[in-house]
């Protein structure tokens, strides 16, 4: 009979699983973590030219490189999952610092960048005025709802944890409320597009060259991270576009659509990036109300089966290889 205490057993048993972390699914995790370290400091950086009276290009071209780490941050994220299945090295390790990382980058960081944007464009108003003259709203609702975003994100993070258990289950296929990364490209979609009203060759310009709209952008603000955040807690049905895009096979029309997207992207990336986004936040609500009229169910992995249409393959390219050798 072991009589050694249960508190000392079970911290052996921890001692024992932590020398089999996974290695590679936690780099790509960390890269997440630390581009929205980076972010941040990215943030306090630009606050301090913007004290500096550097409220113009230098101020906004770091903010704008800080939104862009964000989204780096996407790729890394999108990625340890994906290497931590293919590698069977899926733990519960993973899914905790996969987490916690989230949480910096996609709750903290865009709520940051979101806060010191309102600051930027309000501070040539302002001048002798104080800052609640200035403002549609009183100071404290933008620290207020910046700390709903942050808040509603670690919910998100914690209910995720605590819901998805099976690696195979419907969450990798669709979500239940707006994912934390896509929450954080809605807030940085629209810092980057404020960001490049600066940008004297670009194409938007022509349409988006008035300041009115980049007050109404920045008077928007709060109720955008309002509205961002209860999605995430919400049970609004949103599809996981990475593991849609990659499960199966595409007809020839995704091909097109995605190399007129890829073009449209080049010229004029912040309003094809903020357009996205945009869509997808409102797939969510769109999507629900869909199912919740015609009764239809969520969706399962048979109904992207890796090998969907594939025996009509494999009998062309049987059919190839007889006649290539004199068989048909």
């Amino acid at each position: 009979m072991n009589s050694e205490p249960g508190p000392r057993r079970r911290g052996r048993a921890v001692r024992r699983y932590l020398r089999r972390v996974p290695l590679l699914p936690s780099l790509l995790t960390l890269g997440n973590a630390f581009c929205g370290f980076l972010a941040i400091v990215k943030a306090t950086d630009a606050a301090q030219l913007a004290a500096q009276g550097q409220l113009g290009g230098a101020a906004l071209a770091t903010v704008e490189t800080a939104g862009l780490l964000i989204f780096l941050a996407m790729v890394f994220d999108g990625l340890d999952g994906k290497v931590a299945r293919l590698t069977h090295q899926t733990t519960e390790f993973g899914a905790q610092l996969d987490s916690l990382a989230d949480v910096v980058t996609f709750g903290i960081a865009p709520a940051v960048l979101a806060k010191f944007v309102i600051n930027v464009h309000m501070a040539p108003k302002t001048g002798a005025a104080e800052l609640w003259q200035v403002l549609p709203y009183h100071p404290k609702i933008y620290y207020l709802f910046a700390a709903f975003y942050v808040l509603f994100a670690v919910l998100r993070l914690a209910r995720f944890n605590v819901e998805v258990r099976d690696p195979r289950e419907k969450s990798h296929l669709e979500f239940d409320g707006l994912p934390s990364p896509a929450a954080a490209t809605i807030i940085g979609a629209l810092i980057l597009f404020y960001c490049a009203r600066n940008e004297r060759n670009s194409i938007s310009r022509l349409f988006f060259d008035d300041a009115r709209i980049y007050d109404t952008l920045v008077y928007a603000m709060p109720v955008t991270l309002l509205v961002v955040g209860l999605f995430m807690v919400s049970r609004l049905p949103y599809p996981h576009l990475l593991n849609r895009m990659l499960r199966g096979r595409k007809n020839f029309g995704h091909l097109v659509a995605a190399v007129v997207l890829l073009i449209l992207f080049v010229l004029e990336w912040q309003i094809v990036l903020l357009a996205l986004s945009l869509v997808y936040l409102a797939s969510g609500p769109v999507l629900g109300v869909w199912r919740f009229v015609t009764g239809r169910r969520g969706p399962t992995f048979d109904d992207f089966d890796d090998d969907e249409d594939g025996d009509e393959f494999i009998e062309v390219d049987d059919a190839v290889d007889r006649k290539a050798s004199g068989e048909a």
